[in-house]
């Protein structure tokens, strides 16, 4: 009986640890011959460098070993007259794949004495694109933002919206977790380069498909900014106080402190040269975006526009108008009880006044005649927003965990805007123009929270989730409309005048709740299916009032013309069935779910309900190849649906510009959208030579589009339809090569984007044929502690054209020449100058000269023991040529706008980089 027992415990604990044990395979081969090594020596060590495991290839260079899963490892690979590899490596999962590990022979690394490390610049691991911060010179510094502009493929504009391979990035990460909310500005602009170890770039998958290995279509790309391990310990952050002419000030301050597991953060700015302004991403969490959420069961849907007819949340800083911004922050985060606890917390404070005006010139093209119209605008803006985010994840066992997200925001608005425009027609003679003043205040509020219970069983990939989560937004404003209208006849003569005035009162809510479970089995060894099933209910309602002056001037009278009040409830049942391949050179996911909805739209006013379904197919795969360890391809499909917002479908007229009043459809159908994507990356270590390319199509059925309508008056009324025909594409590609002979680095790439889109004006069907191609080209050569230079020149062209009039097409060239760098002189001084020239062609619409040299300088001299303060001169826009200016061309429309910028300014001011490691003296 004993023996029975002691064998049945030892097949119950051989059990246990095969399940939290991982498989790691490889091939290793020779870099120049292209062979399998037989023989070599693969050792699995601890992080303190004891030998856990050790085997050695076979015949086709091929190992195997077992390790923990999910903890850190170092990989040391051996053999005779070849430089030993070693890396870090984190199995995850039952079977973890390195690929090909390519060793170097040890004459050749003789030969490339340029080469300093044995680890490439860039790396591609699975899916993840990794840069070594280090291999990529920057200044001494340096914040992350300028890091990011020297790495192949990543993009960082003026406004600071950061691209990745042709992407945008809507992430960015410190060490694997969310930093202030994961604000760009705040991490990019705050933290010093120096303290970076890499930089990973990803398509960041919903934690569900992290924890199942398979793909749900969702994702997002991402940076992760991995610290130096040294950086970990103590404290580090930076303090800058400057202050300048005319009237201008830039001071900050961040501070990152570290104890084992535990960091703590916190930063504060205040500027009004747009440094600290609510940045690109940060009108979607002030609440001016859509509100668009996606899920895997109904892929993107809008529950319904968190914008008013007010714009009151448009406030966010593009490089539009002159900005004053105050933002503070704390971050929280920890792993507690071995590492079985995790725990993040943020809390963000934003203010931001914009003064901004502006012209307009833009050319309307209808089928019979040509409208043009210009107008002049003065805009003021105020917001502010407390937000506070965090999740609790803990291990509830060896198997299972819970995590458990909470996100509220508060946030205040106030908007005021002067308008004066006037519409002019084929020969330029005056239809009618306006005076229009807007002004409007407004509360929001918004609540998130959502929990995921996940388990793992003894049989290596079974697994079953369950989520729940829930939202809660709403958004009151009150405003105030007054608006003189005037229209004229043919020779000029006024015809009729309207005035409109009128109080306004909006109110929307939306309740979200949902719940989905997953169950995951293996098939084999490589064939793994998972089956969900998920349910989630939208309530959302909007009120809108408006009020004229009864007889006593008061704003009592209901205008029920653009009054209403309108319910929109809608609940989904989902299930699908998706299924992955993990193979050593191909890994694949497909399925679908899907989908059926049930509708119901109510006006609470004049009491009628209209009910509608839809049972939907939502198709996804994806496949990756294999071709090396620094070499993949990448393919990705997937279907999803976007739902009309409640403002599209209300049938109520919104007229805060009487001269182009918006109708809602209640007609309006959901459209269905086809994703393809193809990416591709392959990196060469020895000769420092970078390929990369994105490619991607969508088509879109029964999209939702624009009707027009323009009466001779220029009066436009428009509301939305569902077309079909609808499609575009992008492209982008590159090639960086490191010139080893003069230490220097060269960087080319093209971009490709357009597409048809189809609307109706005056009940004529019209498409528009648009596309967009440019190019760069860059060269960066740096002598440490002497000098650097970086020179780039980007062409760009323009074409679209309209079927209404396939004889006025608008085309044009804009370049970008930049050539900036620095001198490092005496002791500790550096002279830093770029400049830039934004030449735009003129056309036969926009005949103005909107060409400018834009040319920044600062000089700056080091001190401290350690050169870690700095004192700086700065003159931003030395020849005050900088005009704010933006062209665009869609649909039957084209327009040029300007807009208040800032202009030359200098500022006066020291900053401090400051660290402390245990230790330290």
């Amino acid at each position: 009986m004993r023996k029975l027992l002691i064998v049945w415990a030892s097949l119950l604990i051989s059990g246990i640890l095969q399940a939290q044990t991982t498989t790691i395979r490889g091939q290793i081969a020779d870099t120049s011959e292209k062979k399998p090594l037989v023989n070599a020596v693969v050792a699995l060590l601890s992080p303190d460098s004891v030998l856990l495991q050790h085997a050695r290839t076979d015949a086709k260079g091929n190992f195997v070993l077992k390790a923990a899963d999910g903890k850190p490892h170092l990989l040391l690979v051996s053999y005779p007259k070849f430089a030993d590899f070693l890396d870090v490596v984190k199995p995850i999962g039952s079977e973890f794949d390195l690929g090909k590990i390519n060793l170097i022979k040890k004459s050749v690394l003789l030969e490339e004495v340029i080469v300093s490390q044995k680890i490439g610049a860039i790396r591609m691991k699975g899916d993840t694109l990794e840069f070594r911060a280090d291999s990529f010179a920057v200044r001494q510094g340096a914040n992350v933002e300028e890091l990011l502009k020297r790495l192949p493929g990543i993009q960082v504009n003026q406004k600071g919206e950061i691209t990745a391979q042709g992407e945008r990035v809507q992430k960015v990460l410190v060490d694997g977790e969310e930093f202030f909310s994961d604000d760009p500005a705040v991490v990019t602009q705050n933290l010093q380069a120096d303290a970076i170890e890499k930089v990973q770039v990803f398509d960041k998958k919903s934690e569900q498909a992290t924890f199942t290995g398979i793909d749900d279509g969702e994702k997002q790309k991402t940076i992760n900014l991995t610290l130096k391990e040294d950086r970990k310990k103590g404290y580090f952050g930076k303090a800058k106080l400057s202050g300048g002419l005319p009237d201008y000030f830039e001071n900050e301050v961040m501070i990152n402190a570290f104890k084992g597991k535990r960091k703590l953060a916190a930063y504060g700015t205040m500027a009004n040269t747009g440094k600290a302004g609510l940045s690109w991403q940060d009108n979607d969490r002030f609440g001016g975006g859509s509100n668009m959420e996606y899920n895997e069961e109904d892929g993107y849907f809008y529950s319904f526009s968190e914008s008013d007819e007010f714009n009151t949340w448009g406030g966010q800083y593009n490089g539009e108008g002159l900005p004053k911004a105050w933002t503070a922050g704390a971050h929280y985060s920890n792993k507690l009880n071995n590492d079985k606890t995790h725990v993040n917390g943020n809390y963000q404070f934003y203010k931001q006044n914009i003064e901004n005006e502006g012209t307009n010139t833009s050319q309307s093209i209808l089928a019979d005649r040509l409208f043009y119209n210009n107008s002049t605008r003065k805009t003021s803006t105020m917001n502010l927003k407390h937000q506070l985010s965090g999740f609790y994840d803990v291990k509830l066992d060896s198997l299972s965990s819970l995590k458990i997200n909470v996100n509220g925001m508060q946030g205040q608005a106030n908007n005021s805007s002067i308008f004066s425009s006037e519409s002019l027609g084929d020969l330029e003679q005056l239809i009618n123009n306006q005076d229009r003043r807007l002004s409007s205040a407004g509360d929001r509020q918004q609540m998130k929270t959502s929990a995921i219970w996940r388990k793992k069983f003894m049989k290596a990939g079974r697994t079953l989730s369950v989520n729940l989560d829930q939202q809660y937004q709403n958004n009151a404003t009150n405003g105030n409309l007054f608006s003189v209208n005037r229209f004229f006849d043919g020779n000029g003569n006024l015809t009729n005048t309207d005035t409109v005035d009128q109080v306004k009162s909006n109110y929307s809510q939306s309740n979200i709740w949902g719940g989905r479970i997953s169950y995951t089995e293996p098939l084999s060894k490589k064939w793994f299916v998972e089956a969900n099933y998920g349910y989630r209910i939208n309530n959302s309602k909007a009120l809108r009032s408006s009020f004229v002056k009864d007889f006593n001037g008061k704003y009592e009278v209901l205008d029920s013309l653009f009054s209403s009040d309108y319910a929109f409830d809608f609940n989904t049942h989902s299930t699908g069935l998706n299924f992955r391949f993990n193979g050593s050179k191909i890994m694949a996911s497909f399925g679908s779910n899907i989908n059926f909805a049930d509708f119901r739209q109510k006006d609470l006013v004049r009491d009628t309900v209209y009910k509608y379904g839809f049972t939907n197919f939502f198709p996804k795969a994806n496949i990756r190849f294999k071709m090396g360890a620094q070499r993949g391809l990448n393919l990705r499909y997937n279907g999803q649906t976007a739902q009309p917002t409640l403002q599209q479908i209300q049938p109520i007229l919104e007229n805060t510009d009487p001269l182009n009043i918006q109708v809602g459809n209640p007609d309006l159908k959901q459209e269905f959208r086809h994703n393809l994507n193809l990416n591709y990356n392959d990196y060469k270590v020895l000769t420092g030579r970078n390929i990369y390319f994105n490619l991607g199509l969508n088509f879109i059925d029964n999209a939702i589009s624009r009707a027009d309508n323009v009466d001779a008056q220029g009066r436009r009324q428009f509301s939305f339809v569902n077309v079909d025909g609808n499609f575009n594409y992008y492209m982008y590609t590159g090639y960086w090569k490191e010139l080893k002979k003069i230490k220097s680095s060269f960087n080319m790439g093209l971009n490709w984007n357009g597409g048809k889109n189809n609307n109706f004006v005056n009940s004529v069907k019209n498409t528009n044929t648009y596309s967009s191609i440019g190019g760069n080209v860059s060269f960066y050569k740096n002598k440490e502690k002497k000098y650097y230079v970086e020179l780039s020149f980007g062409p760009n062209y323009t074409r679209n054209v309209s079927s209404l009039r396939p004889d006025i097409v608008t085309k044009f060239w804009t370049t970008d020449t930049r050539i900036g760098g620095s001198i490092f002189f005496l002791k500790d001084f550096e002279l830093n100058s770029n400049a830039t020239y934004q030449w735009r062609q003129k056309t036969d619409v926009f005949g103005e000269d909107r060409n400018v040299v834009l040319w920044n300088a600062f000089v700056s001299k080091k001190f401290l023991k350690k050169k870690t303060a700095e004192i700086r001169l700065s003159i931003n826009d030395i020849l005050n040529q900088n005009i704010g200016f933006q062209r665009t061309a869609n649909s039957n429309f084209i327009s040029e706008n300007t807009y208040s910028t800032l202009r030359r300014y200098w500022l006066l001011g020291v900053i401090w980089n400051f660290s402390r490691n245990p230790g330290q003296k």
